[in-house]
């Protein structure tokens, strides 16, 4: 009978283990999924940060054109580059 009660305990304390290392790998997986979450954030806020930089200073420099702050010379460069036509898509498009 002794023998029995052992071996019930043993597989008792051998399924509370495996459901243990279940729950810690739950775990695991469910900060990391967290992490990856948060790194996705982080990401999409830094680009959404760049983009509006881009339109801010595609603003700044239209207001300049327009007040005749840029020298001819610059405007040209910008203008054969895309410059202007590239932040008015972008404009459009945001």
């Amino acid at each position: 009978m002794a023998a029995v009660t052992a071996a019930v305990e043993a597989h008792a304390a051998a399924q509370a283990e495996a459901e243990a290392q279940a729950a810690a790998e739950a775990q695991a997986q469910a900060e990391a999924e967290a992490e990856a979450q948060a790194a996705a954030q982080a990401e999409a806020e830094a680009q959404a940060a760049a983009e509006a930089a881009v339109r801010e200073q595609a603003r700044q420099d239209s207001a300049e054109v327009t007040r005749g702050l840029l020298d001819p010379v610059t405007i040209l460069q910008l203008s054969s580059s895309g410059h202007f036509a590239q932040r008015a898509r972008e404009g459009r498009n945001h």
